[in-house]
């Protein structure tokens, strides 16, 4: 006996003599090779079904890759870009030096000129002496003040005045460098100028020496330019500059 499903030929042979089988014991036989049959058929049909799915699923991935694959590309090509980008700007560039710069002095000069200033308790008594060096004395355009260039406006100029001071005390002082130092010019001793530019008070510590400047506006016209140096309440000594 020959049985055609889903287009494929199945041949069965029968292991019995119908003649020999009664009707319900043949039709008993005749069920349990269609039901093997069924099975066979069922088993090849899930097989191809699957077979063919599997075959959707990679068409469709090569088709959807396909369509990413410029897409990848980009991607890719970006990040090289800004990886070589950031890798030369890296190699080639130079330290920057971001400090400031102003122009040289329009005149200097050295003076090195030497204050010994008492320094008294509450009381009055002296307890130490306060060493105040000036060391030069500067015309400039330019100065700095407070981390920033400072431009004198036309006409005008700065004088700058560079102190050195030096505590030999066991204890911190703070002193007021701009008390001990007055400025007449074009010989007019009647009115004495006091520094506008300080940084007071200046903060000395025990057994140490520290750096600070003192500073006036004056007309870039202005001549003898004088320094009266010492104590506010007692004599000072007449320094003139040589700058002009």
């Amino acid at each position: 006996m020959k049985k055609r499903a889903s287009g494929t030929t199945v041949s069965i042979t029968l292991p019995f003599s119908p003649e020999s089988l009664s009707m319900h014991e043949l039709f008993e036989k005749i069920s349990e090779r269609l039901s093997a049959l069924i099975d066979v058929i069922r088993s090849r049909f899930t097989v191809r079904n699957h077979f063919t799915n599997t075959q959707e699923s990679i068409h469709a991935f090569q088709r959807n890759w396909k369509k990413k694959i410029p897409l990848f590309l980009l991607i890719v090509l970006s990040i090289g870009v800004v990886a070589i980008t950031i890798k030369l700007m890296m190699t080639s560039r130079k330290p920057v030096d971001e400090r400031i710069v102003i122009k040289n002095a329009k005149a200097s000069t050295t003076l090195n000129k030497t204050l010994s200033i008492p320094i008294l308790d509450a009381n009055g008594k002296e307890i130490t002496k306060l060493s105040y060096i000036i060391e030069s004395a500067d015309l400039r355009d330019e100065i700095i003040v407070k981390g920033k260039r400072a431009v004198a406006v036309k006409g005008r100029e700065f004088l700058i005045l560079s102190i050195k001071m030096a505590n030999g005390y066991e204890k911190t002082l703070e002193v007021n460098a701009r008390d001990f130092v007055r400025l007449a010019v074009n010989g007019n001793e009647q009115e004495l100028l006091a520094p506008e530019i300080h940084n007071d008070p200046v903060a000395l510590q025990p057994i140490s020496t520290k750096y600070t400047r003192l500073g006036f506006t004056i007309n870039d016209t202005d001549k003898q330019l004088t320094i009266f140096v010492g104590e506010i309440k007692g004599g000072k000594e007449k320094v003139t500059l040589g700058l002009r």
